[in-house]
């Protein structure tokens, strides 16, 4: 049976760093983004299964070929993290995780389908890994 990735929409620093971590202690990963550059990027750390999902034209996007343990979106914008709580919330996940630096869209995340939101004003969610048993 292959083992469950952890998905992670890393559309900022704190995200990638994030990702570095998760690949630093052999954890399988995977990243959604919604553009190319950003794509690029991922890939460019050692990112190789990558969900894109077209945020412009309200396609679904394509379904994970691998099974998703936990998810993690890095809040770049509010409406970005939206969609791919929308996009996320159509496979079944151990648990949502957004990641942001302002408190007023917990409440929306919550709504959406986020089962946690965590706060975080420089960045650093090392302790995340705490938490990650499969």
């Amino acid at each position: 049976m292959e083992k469950s990735r952890i998905l992670v929409a890393a559309s900022n620093k704190a995200g990638r760093n994030f990702i570095r971590l998760l690949m630093h202690q052999n954890v399988p990963v995977a990243a959604l983004t919604n553009n190319k550059r950003e794509e690029k990027l991922l890939r460019e750390i050692g990112v190789n299964e990558i969900l894109r999902v077209s945020t412009t034209r309200n396609k679904a996007g394509e379904m994970p070929v691998f099974p998703i343990g936990r998810v993690f979106i890095f809040e770049s914008s509010l409406p970005l993290s939206c969609q791919y709580l929308q996009f996320v919330a159509r496979f079944s996940c151990k648990a949502t995780t957004v990641v942001t630096t302002t408190w007023h869209p917990e409440a929306i995340y919550k709504k959406l389908g986020a089962s946690y939101v965590v706060y975080t004003k420089n960045g650093e969610v090392g302790f995340l890994l705490s938490d990650l048993t499969d």
